[in-house]
């Protein structure tokens, strides 16, 4: 509802719709000082699999989601400027360091594994 994306899971199917599913968030969020309900039903096209978006190979150029603040609960979109190469890069290739621009005009440094290729 504020745009962001958030960490959480399927909790079942919506009866009425085949593409509508209720979401239990990881974390519960604040709006304004109040805190948000945990649940909301959600369109199957803003749903993300976390795990597979996360080990798809990234390119400078490619629309993730990433977080972009300290505590990394919110995600939003960005895209992939460059690929920071490291001395375990090859041990680790999903643990290399990620430079992203996000919607909001700032750039900032984010392991691999927090950007989901969109």
């Amino acid at each position: 509802a504020d745009g962001y994306y958030y960490l959480g899971h399927v909790a079942q199917e919506v009866k009425s719709s085949r593409e509508r599913f209720l979401i239990e968030f990881d974390k519960s969020r604040t709006l304004k000082g109040k805190v948000q309900l945990r649940m909301q039903e959600t369109p199957l096209y803003d749903i993300l699999h976390y795990e597979d978006a996360r080990q798809q190979p990234l390119a400078p150029g490619d629309r993730v989601l990433a977080p972009w603040e300290a505590k990394a609960e919110r995600f939003g979109p960005a895209t992939v400027l460059k690929i920071m190469e490291n001395k375990e890069a090859c041990l680790a290739p999903n643990r290399r360091r990620v430079l992203v621009n996000f919607w909001n005009g700032q750039t900032k440094e984010v392991s691999s594994d927090q950007a989901l290729r969109i």
